[in-house]
């Protein structure tokens, strides 16, 4: 059975997709926003959500550009505006998102930024499902959110990513939290009735230390090392 997710979450969790879309004047891949949702198959109708996200947004910012074109449509002009314009403030203001942060409360590093979506754009290197498409950010009804996730119809791989000079700590509060999402996603398939095959993997740019490497074997999560 689907999961009950409130309408705001929704909201969301589409506009930090459409906004990265639009930060790098792309158009939004449909297929990959709806496999940032809890039980999306079947249960997502991506044009209503956006609907209710750009009322929300007109409401407060009435000369914002039009998210929706993300998803299709938008001319090469408005995708300039979209990039151009002050979405972390929207988010902030519209949404109650706080400024991007690592989950220590710092903000995102570039080096975390780029070797997440090094991640997603990395899925044959990782071991992704064959028919998963690799997203940023994958929100999960726990209110975690992974660095990276590939979502296939029957196995799942979901990562966090630590860059160079991360503390040890961190590195076992990474595998930490790998272990409660793994626990998240297969919660999420057995509501529709599956037994998903559920991976998780910490990405990392320097080999951790022993007790890092012992702890993610005994619970399972593999370590890969950039």
């Amino acid at each position: 059975m689907p999961l009950e997710v409130s309408d705001i979450d929704l909201q969301r969790t589409l506009f930090r997709f459409l906004t990265k879309s639009a930060r790098k004047g792309e158009l939004a891949d449909p297929a990959a926003a709806e496999q940032r949702f809890p039980a999306a198959a079947g249960a997502v109708d991506l044009s209503a959500i956006a609907d209710g996200m750009q009322t929300r947004l007109s409401a407060m910012y009435p000369d914002a550009p039009d998210l929706r074109g993300l998803l299709g449509g938008a001319s090469d002009d408005e995708l300039r505006a979209m990039q151009a314009f002050d979405w972390v403030t929207i988010g902030i203001y519209t949404f109650g998102l706080p400024p991007t942060k690592t989950r220590s409360g710092t903000r995102e590093s570039s080096a975390h930024r780029a070797l997440k979506e090094w991640a997603a754009s990395n899925g044959a290197a990782l071991g992704a499902p064959a028919d998963s498409v690799g997203v940023t950010e994958r929100w999960f009804p726990s209110g975690d959110e992974s660095d990276a996730a590939f979502l296939g119809k029957t196995e799942s791989l979901i990562v966090e990513v630590r860059p160079q000079g991360t503390e040890p700590h961190e590195l076992q509060q990474a595998v930490f939290t790998l272990v409660k999402m793994r626990a998240v996603r297969r919660a999420e398939s057995s509501l529709d009735g599956r037994d998903d095959d559920v991976r998780v993997t910490l990405v990392v740019e320097e080999e951790p230390g022993a007790a890092t490497r012992e702890l993610a074997e005994e619970l399972g999560v593999a370590v890969y090392v950039r």
